[in-house]
């Protein structure tokens, strides 16, 4: 008997068994859960005020159950629940986790209703629901960030995106908030100095697109069609923001989609979020996408970042349907959210906008995606992912850079019909549904009557670039042979390529161009009646996903091809094969930016000069991690004086003076640079053409902190009594942490470690310019702590912070095999180390051993 009652008591607890008892949900959970519900529509109201620290909510949840056996599990996670209705029983003792809790199985019916009265407080995470002040007005503004698995923070629910649900919300909060949701206001009254808001119910979605955000906005109107078009951003940023520039973008964009897709946006309005502390760059929200305000230009900006702009905007566009519309069943298939977005909002970039840079910045962007992949870490497209806390990791180069490289790839394979109407038979069979890879391809296959089974396996399901070599062989003036030479990827296998060859004569004119495939270790190509090249660029258009090198006598031209290759395309493919030579120990660090300044004193294409001059440039990576201090410092002033004579020789007020004034501030260590930032900045006076606006004044002060000038300190306080905005007080916090001062130091590790208000802006903020790369002398002081913190961190409770930890803090600067010895020590010591924290560590540790060997090869003769 005593046997039987064990028994029993097992089956009943079979879910909280199986459940994590951390904050987390697993896939076989998840499967078991889809399995168990269906149908699911939440009534959900929020009680927000100004001034407080939580919110009041409830949650009416409507769902139909296929067994009734098992006990169902919401998840949950804030400060406290009120109140458990199930089916008109009020519940008092059932079982609870960190991260959710459960309804007995006695308590569930068919159509089950559910009704939880709960109390929230605002996340300092960077997700879930959050609260930002304005220092410049004090107007608080509240939004919600969800992906991939925060919804569940704010509201208790089904948080797993193939539960797609409806939803009808209802806010009360202060009178003078505007309050954004996904869908349209249906009411809107004031009483007892209380504002109620009442919203249309949503279409099917999942729990991480769900949005809500109340604050002060100002708001623009405007219309596409019958799409109400509207755009939201914080009274102190109003007069900065350009309304009429993203409306048009935004319209060219839906009239695109609508066209390519042949399937009208599906949901009822298309509104630009702006707020402020947001992690990223965007967030898809039907209806209500959210958008980093550093694409609000608080003065003059070159071309590409209005380009950069547009690209996000068509971005977060194309999700409408590839996310929202149709959405992944499981984070394994993220791919099919990002890779998609990225891919066919260059599309659109190019064919609605009409922009030059579009697929410079694509190449641009897929470099991201060859960097991901070369790491230790590299993984499939399509990866394995076991539970959420996984799925975070990758958000990353391969899911979104690599994997719009292979749908290009794919696109070019099927051909525009097979892959344009393969895209419309998707979306209108599985319209507010979820799908797996399965789905996608056969769709495409279908359309395009290409077996794609090959394709799949070698290009979604293996890890890690090709290294794909050329050996030209030519007699008395003829092309004979090319040997094209394949590398397995980090799989062990090979996989099939098709790309083109460009042939150049001495003059670096194009004579020809090859279509060549390829698919084995080693392919020959012969060649009949053909010139003998005198310079070989491969992959031409840049259809093809492989690290290609120049063969040896291209590689003996390729100084001059920076600068004579006609289409600036290939010059910039040039850039980053030549880059890539660095990492690899190719190639000497000194000798890629003795060629760069050379190079650079030519370039005169605006679109490419933003992209080497940019944020990612592959000039910045060489110049200040794989050259030692000493040779920085011997390189600076004639690559200081190229870029300034460059900036002063550009027309005034154009994208590339812009660009060389820009990357000059950015990049300028040598005494003459800082006496002469520091002098604009007092006198007030830029050069000829340029605007010294806010976001300048506080680049040049960020420079002179860096550099250790004596006014820092001064100029900081002065200039946040200039600018006291959310910006400003995050630069001003970077700028303390980079003053090269063991006292200001030390303070700032205290700060960064143990202040409980730094927020996750604050921490990544003031990590991104703590290791001086010009002073690691002073990072020497505190690496020993930094690792023994970070092995005795509980990474459950750390996670969210893993980037700053292992992008922004991690001693990159000190490139010493010591340093790589000890971060190795103390990662096999870590007692409390989870999956996604052990990535981001290896990976740290993967760069600082390639600069270890960088600079090892670069000191031999």
């Amino acid at each position: 008997m005593k046997f039987l009652l064990l028994f029993i008591a097992l089956s009943l607890s079979a879910v909280a068994a199986t459940r994590p008892s951390e904050d987390n949900i697993t896939r076989d959970f998840a499967k078991m859960r889809r399995a168990q519900i269906k149908d699911v529509k939440y009534n959900l109201s929020f009680d927000l005020a100004k001034n407080q620290d939580t919110y009041s909510g409830k949650a009416i949840i409507h769902l139909t159950l296929n067994d009734l056996t098992r006990p169902l599990s919401l998840d949950w996670k804030n400060k406290a629940i009120q109140s458990l209705q199930v089916n008109g029983v009020t519940l008092t003792d059932y079982p609870k986790r960190e991260g959710s809790f459960d309804v007995p199985a006695k308590f569930l019916a068919p159509k089950t209703l559910i009704t939880v009265f709960f109390i929230g407080e605002y996340s300092k995470e960077a997700s879930g629901f959050q609260r930002a002040k304005d220092p410049e007005d004090g107007s608080e503004y509240v939004y919600t960030d969800f992906e991939p698995y925060y919804a569940h923070w704010f509201f208790p629910c089904f948080d797993q995106p193939d539960l797609k649900a409806t939803f009808e919300v209802n806010v009360t909060a202060p009178i003078d908030w505007k309050v954004i949701q996904n869908e349209m206001i249906v009411s809107e009254n004031v009483v007892n100095g209380k504002k109620y808001v009442a919203f249309k119910e949503t279409k099917p979605m999942s729990t991480y697109l769900f949005f809500l955000g109340a604050g002060p906005f100002v708001e623009w109107k405007d219309k596409y069609g019958d799409i109400p078009l509207y755009l939201y951003t914080r009274k102190s940023l109003e007069k900065y923001v350009d309304a009429d520039n993203i409306m048009e973008t935004t319209k060219k964009g839906l009239k695109f989609f609508n066209d390519y897709f042949g399937y009208p946006y599906p949901f009822t309005k298309y509104a630009h979020v702006f707020v402020p502390e947001f992690a990223w760059g965007g967030m898809e929200n039907p209806g209500a996408v959210t958008m980093n305000e550093r694409n609000i230009f608080r003065g003059p900006v070159p071309e590409i970042r209005y380009d950069k702009r547009n690209s996000l905007i068509l971005h977060e566009m194309a999700h409408m349907w590839f996310g929202d519309l149709v959405t992944m069943e499981w984070w394994n298939d993220l791919w099919l959210n990002e890779s998609f977005a990225s891919y066919l909002a260059s599309v659109a970039q190019d064919r609605a906008l009409g922009a030059k840079d579009t697929w410079i910045d694509f190449f641009h962007g897929k470099t991201w995606g060859y960097w991901q992949d070369s790491l230790i870490t590299t993984h499939p497209i399509e990866t394995d992912v076991p539970d959420v806390r996984t799925a975070r990791g990758n958000f990353d180069g391969i899911t979104y850079a690599k994997g719009a490289s292979a749908l290009k790839q794919l696109h070019f394979f099927a051909g525009e019909e097979g892959f344009r109407d393969g895209l419309r038979d998707y979306f209108k069979t599985f319209a507010f549904k979820n799908t797996r890879r399965e789905d996608f391809i056969r769709a495409i296959a279908k359309a395009s009557k290409v077996d794609l089974t090959a394709w799949t396996k070698s290009w979604l399901q293996t890890a890690g670039p090709h290294k794909v070599a050329l050996a030209p062989e030519c007699k008395d003036g003829k092309l004979e042979k090319i040997l094209i030479t394949q590398k397995p990827n980090a799989s062990k296998a090979f996989s099939p390529h098709r790309a083109k060859l460009a042939f150049f004569d001495r003059d670096f004119k194009q004579f020809q161009s090859v279509d060549v495939t390829f698919e084995k270790e080693e392919t020959e190509i012969p060649f009949q009646d053909t010139r003998c090249p005198t310079f070989i660029l491969p992959n031409e258009g840049d259809q093809d996903y492989a690290l290609y090198s120049l063969d040896e006598a291209s590689l003996k031209l390729s100084i001059q091809a920076l600068t004579k290759l006609p289409d600036p395309l290939t010059r910039l493919m040039v850039w980053h094969q030549l880059s890539q030579m660095v990492r690899n120990s190719e190639l000497k660090a000194r000798a890629f930016m003795e060629s760069a300044i050379l190079a650079l004193k030519m370039e005169s294409d605006d679109q490419l000069l933003g992209s080497l001059l940019g944020r990612h440039s592959f000039m910045k990576q060489t110049y200040q991690w794989y050259l030692t201090p000493a040779e920085r410092a011997a390189t600076a002033p004639e690559f200081e004086k190229v870029i300034w004579d460059r900036m002063t020789s550009a027309k005034p007020k154009s994208s590339a003076q812009m660009s060389f004034y820009d990357y000059y501030v950015g990049m300028a260590q040598t005494k003459e640079s800082q006496e002469r930032l520091h002098s604009i900045l007092i006198k007030n006076e830029p050069p000829k053409g340029m605007t010294l606006d806010q976001d300048r004044r506080w680049a040049i002060i960020l420079n002179l902190s860096i550099n250790g000038h004596t006014d820092a300190e001064k100029l900081i306080n002065e200039e946040l009594k200039r600018d006291g905005s959310t910006l400003g007080k995050r630069t001003a916090l970077a700028a303390r942490s980079a003053i090269p001062t063991k006292a200001n130091k030390s303070k700032m590790w205290t700060e960064l470690f143990e202040n409980k208000d730094f927020t996750y802006s604050d921490l990544e903020e003031a990590g991104r310019t703590f290791n001086g790369v010009n002073y690691p002398e002073l990072t020497q002081i505190f690496v020993k702590d930094f690792f023994k913190r970070l092995s005795n961190f509980d990474w459950k409770l750390q996670d969210k912070k893993s980037e700053i930890y292992f992008e922004n803090l991690f001693p990159f600067n000190l490139c010493a095999q010591e340093v790589l010895t000890m971060s190795e020590k103390h990662m096999k010591s870590a007692k409390k180390l989870t999956g996604l924290a052990k990535r981001g560590w290896m990976e740290a540790q993967d760069e600082l051993a390639r600069c270890v060997k960088v600079r090892k090869f670069s000191t031999t003769n």
